[in-house]
């Protein structure tokens, strides 16, 4: 259900009714995008201060996926204030306690269920989200000067960090981090190997997804980077001078812009990612499935409908292409997420010995720090590492 509302901000006192509760509500702005907004779930009224909020988001570019994320957590936070009876403009102290009864609510009880089940908990790492998005709220609330600067000050920590060069005492580095944390367990990596890779690939049952498969294992794109690429984006040639572009050989184009499908690559920097040959000829089983099923074709994007016959010729989804790789990845016995195969390529990049400078290029990173997180060392890593040291093989580079 979609409403167009525009949201904004107004003066009502910030403890709103006990048994008000909120939700993340899909919404029409004015310009005619789709964005999202926190509203009673009764009356559908708009809640000002958040609802204005994720109106300033999107002025800011941010994307569709990343407004409605914030909306939900934000929906929650409120929701969660009225019975409370607390004042959400005390700032930290109010949200440390929400993170707090975050922490201890289990997501689903096994009440009612056939046999018992144990309560699963969000991870700190989910808390985090939640924190870092209602913190944001703040900042935002501050500069419209909904609190004080004094109270959005709390939500972070300043430190000064000494060093030592012999005696002299080095000047400090100062840093600073979120007041409201929640602690995180390290999980381990979760990445594709090349077994489970191929795997997948032959799981998948039509060359419209095979191809856009292959395409993010062999790239690392992001998922909203590979839904929001167009037809003009795709340049599989080895000589691309006729269309006008000078880049050498098969490639694609990762641009930013609004799309169909609010599909939206997260960096506003455009890069060019080569391709391989095998995801060159993916394509065209594609392209051959596409004109044979669909009538009519106006479609700018790469990845459309084809098998539904409401939707056909509609901009493929997020939340559809989620569901193609937990499908697909279930035949095979394996849980493979869209994400999962950025980090794959980034760590068999990072294996292969390609240097870091060109990991941060292929991935879209603006700081070299970005990619960290997608260099994961196995087991196997390490031992290597030891033997090559023990006798003499390493690279003292």
């Amino acid at each position: 259900m979609t409403k167009s509302l525009i949201p904004l901000p107004s003066t009502t006192h910030p403890i709103g009714p006990i048994s008000r509760r909120w939700i993340a509500f899909s919404v029409i702005h004015k310009a005619g995008g789709p964005s999202w907004a926190v509203v009673d779930a009764s009356t559908y009224e708009l809640h000002p201060e958040a609802s204005a909020y994720l109106h300033y988001l999107l002025g800011s570019a941010r994307s569709t996926n990343t407004i409605r994320a914030y909306a939900q957590r934000l929906a929650a936070f409120f929701t969660w204030i009225g019975p409370a009876r607390l004042d959400w403009t005390e700032g930290v102290p109010v949200v440390s306690r929400f993170i707090r009864e975050l922490a201890v609510t289990a997501l689903d009880t096994p009440d009612g269920t056939a046999e018992y089940r144990e309560p699963r908990y969000r991870s700190g790492k989910t808390m985090n989200q939640y924190a870092a998005a209602i913190t944001q709220f703040y900042m935002w609330a501050a500069r419209s000067d909904l609190i004080s600067e004094k109270t959005a000050a709390g939500f972070y920590e300043t430190r000064i960090a000494y060093g030592y060069s012999g005696d002299r005492l080095l000047p400090g580095q100062v840093s600073r981090s979120r007041a409201v944390r929640a602690k995180e367990v390290e999980e381990a990596p979760k990445l594709m190997n090349e077994t489970g890779a191929k795997s997948l690939l032959e799981a998948v049952s039509n060359h419209r997804d095979r191809f856009l498969v292959a395409l993010m294992m062999e790239t690392g794109v992001r998922i909203g980077e590979a839904l929001g690429l167009r037809t003009e984006d795709l340049h599989l040639f080895h000589d691309s001078r006729a269309v006008g572009c000078a880049a050498a050989g098969p490639h694609i184009h990762v641009r930013r812009r609004q799309n169909p499908n609010a599909a939206l690559s997260k960096s506003s920097n455009p890069r060019t990612v080569p391709v391989t040959e095998t995801v060159c000829t993916l394509y065209y089983p594609y392209l051959e499935d596409r004109i044979d099923l669909l009538a009519q074709d106006s479609s700018p994007m790469v990845f459309v409908n084809l098998y539904s016959r409401a939707h056909a010729g509609e901009a493929l989804k997020y939340s559809n292409t989620v569901k193609m790789f937990y499908r697909s990845s279930g035949r095979t016995g394996l849980r493979v997420n869209p994400h999962m195969t950025r980090h794959t390529a980034a760590t068999r990049w990072k294996r292969a010995g390609v240097p870091a400078r060109d990991v941060q290029a292929l991935l879209g990173h603006r700081s070299p720090s970005s990619q960290l997180v997608y260099e994961h060392t196995s087991d196997q890593d390490l031992r290597d590492a030891i033997e090559g040291v023990r006798y003499g093989r390493s690279n003292p580079s």
